[in-house]
């Protein structure tokens, strides 16, 4: 049996050094099901990133870019090819592959990069591990914040499945979940490694543990408010047929007419663009809509105007008088999707959203105050990636999330969008409501876990009282610094035997020079 697994293994080898790059970008698409909709397989880490670190350790250190360039090709092109899905909805067929291609060939150099540098440094295959976890994390750092940002599917949202392990980001954020995770699995890769790796495995899951079902330091407010989410499902195509504007309206209120008896105000949520046209107070729409829902609060998204014609993704906050009590506007807009910088708008590139003006960037607070609701700060669509940029006051008590996932259909989008959610939970310490127009609404307590849903197609609401938040979080607290830390630390453990070495062989060698220039 032992020399049939041998065979094997001496097979595999062969196969990675005749074949290296087939070889990473095949084991890089073994991610999509990581990632996927439905039943994932977060398992297929371990494979994966097998392949990736034996065939850098079996190559020549000058092809390292190569090999994690292809094995990037097949990460991100298997698990990001639903963004085409939008192109469809507004008639560019296929084209939109092209423009998937396009990303794809972009943010690989980052894991590129990082097999690289972790190639170039180590010296022993212990080092090449630690420094490729440290120098993938670093990547997806700035894959994040470079060009305005694409801090999407991290290698920690795996976690998702693994929900003890998860709870780290409320100490080290997403990120430090993407470097415990990586680490963990490129440890246990090897024999040699494998009991470091247990041993890291087991003390993240303990701490997770003790976090969720020992420690518990929830804060529950006097007044919880009282939510009804709404998820009518419109397609795309329904919501840009301006035919179908009231329509698509009247089918919001339907959702949120009450079921029962209330002794408290009420805050109806609707998804991203649930009012596709500009408003402003007291206009005929929200007249409408404040008079057939009497006495709530209603917070919707829109688009709308400022004094100077400037065009924004909002979500506006009014109640029965139809007097907009505030905006917020979105900050991080979607490149191609919500805005295109003006010289290609002038060579003939348009957005995939209709309409050609770009939209703005906002400016005003996110943090909504209504009488007889606890403070909460809202997001748009895709702001939930961005890790440490989701709170603008730490008297928030919870988080509103509004998107419109109908771009993406049926895919595996939709579902990578609520697990990002679910992080930001973790990290913040907050519980979040989720509102998609399509997609997935849900509601998600302050550990990231998901307590109440509505899955892509199905059309209804989620009436409930908003959870409990937790003491703060050391993430909320310092954001980044807790992962750089970490990795500073590491680093330094790893590095600073090589670097005395080097120190002593040069003061070695300056003395035996001295002593023979003596003679």
């Amino acid at each position: 049996m032992l020399n049939r697994s041998s065979g094997i293994i001496k097979k595999a080898s062969k196969l990675l050094a005749d074949h290296p790059k087939i070889s990473v970008l095949l084991s890089g698409s073994m991610l999509k099901f990581c990632f996927c909709k439905g039943t994932t397989l977060p398992f297929l880490l371990l494979p994966a990133f097998t392949i990736l670190s034996l065939t850098l350790i079996l190559s020549r250190r000058k092809q390292a870019f190569a090999i994690g360039y292809c094995f990037g090709l097949g990460y991100f092109s298997s698990t990001l090819y639903w963004i085409a899905e939008s192109f469809k909805c507004v008639g560019f067929g296929n084209y939109g592959y092209l423009a998937v291609s396009a990303l794809v060939l972009y943010i690989s150099v980052y894991p590129a990069a990082a097999c690289y540098l972790a190639r170039r440094i180590a010296s022993t295959r212990a080092k090449l591990l630690i420094l490729l976890a440290i120098f993938w994390t670093i990547a997806e750092y700035l894959r994040g914040i470079v060009f305005t940002g694409f801090p999407w599917n991290l290698i920690g949202y795996v976690a998702y499945d693994i929900p003890y392990f998860a709870q780290s980001a409320d100490v080290f954020g997403i990120y430090g979940v993407s470097f415990l995770l990586l680490l963990t699995t490129l440890l246990l890769s090897f024999k040699k490694t494998c009991l470091y790796g247990t041993v890291i495995f087991a003390i993240v899951i303990s701490y997770g543990y003790y976090r969720t079902e020992i420690y518990n330091k929830y804060i529950v407010s006097d007044n919880p408010a009282s939510v009804v989410v709404v998820q009518p499902s419109i397609s795309q195509e329904d919501k840009l047929d301006v035919r179908k504007f009231q329509s698509n309206l009247a089918k919001h209120i339907e959702l949120s007419h009450s079921h029962g008896l209330y002794h408290r105000k009420r805050l109806i949520i609707w998804s991203e663009a649930a009012i596709n046209t500009p408003v402003h107070s007291k206009d005929k729409f929200l007249r409408y809509i404040a008079s057939s829902l009497k006495n709530d609060w209603i917070i919707a998204g829109c688009d709308r105007f400022d004094n100077e014609r400037h065009l924004f993704n909002s979500v506006c906050v009014f109640g029965a008088d139809a007097e907009i009590k505030q905006f917020y506007d979105k900050r991080h807009l979607l490149p191609f999707g919500e805005f295109i910088p003006e010289f290609l708008l002038d060579i003939g590139l348009r957005k995939v959203v209709p309409g050609i003006m770009n939209f703005s960037s906002g400016t005003l607070s996110r943090t909504v105050k209504i009488d007889g609701i606890d403070p909460f700060d809202v997001l748009i669509c895709y702001e939930i990636a961005f890790p440490g940029e989701i709170l603008d006051n730490s008297e928030s008590t919870w988080i509103v999330n509004v998107t419109n996932d109908s771009w993406f259909k049926n895919s595996d989008g939709p579902t990578q969008h609520m697990r990002a959610a679910c992080f930001r939970a973790i990290e913040e310490g907050r519980p979040i409501v989720r509102c998609a127009n399509n997609g997935i609404s849900c509601i998600i307590d302050c550990n990231g876990r998901v307590i109440d849903a509505l899955q892509t197609d199905e059309i209804g609401r989620i009436e409930t009282t908003v959870p409990a938040k937790r003491q703060k979080t050391l993430f909320a607290k310092y954001k980044h610094k807790t992962i750089w830390m970490l990795l500073s630390v590491i680093a330094l453990g790893t590095m600073l035997p090589r670097l005395a070495r080097s120190r002593f062989y040069k003061i070695k060698n300056a003395a035996q020079k001295r002593s023979l220039l003596s003679k």
